[in-house]
């Protein structure tokens, strides 16, 4: 008698969970999801944002490399004992040190000044958030192809692309709030001795972070240049200058 009751309730709910299953598929079919398409419109808040911050970025990695492999404190200092020499005068290691560091300093507040830029510009973007039209908005787009992938009629492949290049998108967010909450306490805890040790800590954050941005920009621009060839994604860069269609 158990083992009927038993098998009642097991039948019972096998059958519940596929007609929840069916209705599910039901609304998913009846709702109106387009495929997603990295052919979208784009407001002119996010077209500025975009070409900004790409602007700023870019000429953050600048001064990194012009600090870092151009005018370095390390290989300066020979550099300007050898041109005082040419001309006839002699300087020692301590006062072309001063002298390098004088100039590396002046391209490292370069590159603090772009970092205070670039904040603004990521708060500015997480308030845009907000005020984006409903169909432009970023989470919004996420959470529409998800559905999209879940309907029997669905574009799976094309689908899981989208998803898999919008989850690289939130890692770039992601990593872009670190280092600028990393570069923001570099910057203000400067002078500060008691702060020197998560000071470092904070510095070597910082440095990793750059090295994924750095695949962010490689991985983004060779998305681009594939999309641009191919006949169904072709315009991205366009939508990003004239707003899309």
């Amino acid at each position: 008698m158990l083992a009927i009751c038993h098998t009642k309730r097991r039948k019972f709910k096998i059958k519940t969970e596929l007609e929840s299953s069916f209705v599910v598929k039901k609304m998913l079919l009846n709702e109106n999801i387009k495929e997603p398409s990295f052919r979208n419109k784009h407001s002119l808040a996010i077209r500025i944002w975009h070409w900004f911050t790409f602007i700023i970025i870019s000429g953050s990695l600048l001064t990194v490399l012009l600090a870092k492999y151009f005018f370095s404190v390390r290989d300066s200092i020979p550099q300007i004992q050898n041109e005082l020499k040419r001309i006839g005068g002699a300087i020692i290691d301590n006062q072309a040190k001063t002298i390098a560091k004088l100039y590396c300093d002046k391209i490292w507040d370069w590159h603090t000044y772009l970092g205070y830029g670039l904040s603004i510009l990521f708060l500015f973007r997480i308030i845009l958030e907000f005020f984006q039209p409903h169909d432009q908005k970023f989470l919004r787009s996420i959470k529409n192809a998800k559905k999209y992938f879940y309907k029997p009629i669905g574009n799976k492949n094309n689908t899981m692309h989208y998803l898999l290049v919008k989850y690289i998108y939130v890692g770039f967010y992601i990593v872009l709030g670190i280092m600028i909450f990393t570069g923001l306490f570099m910057a203000f805890s400067d002078n500060n001795p008691d702060l020197k040790a998560i000071r470092h800590i904070m510095k070597n954050i910082h440095s990793v972070g750059l090295y994924f941005i750095l695949i962010f920009i490689i991985v983004h621009i060779g998305g681009i240049l594939l999309a641009e060839k191919d006949k169904k994604n072709k315009g991205v860069v366009s939508d990003m200058i004239n707003g899309g269609e």
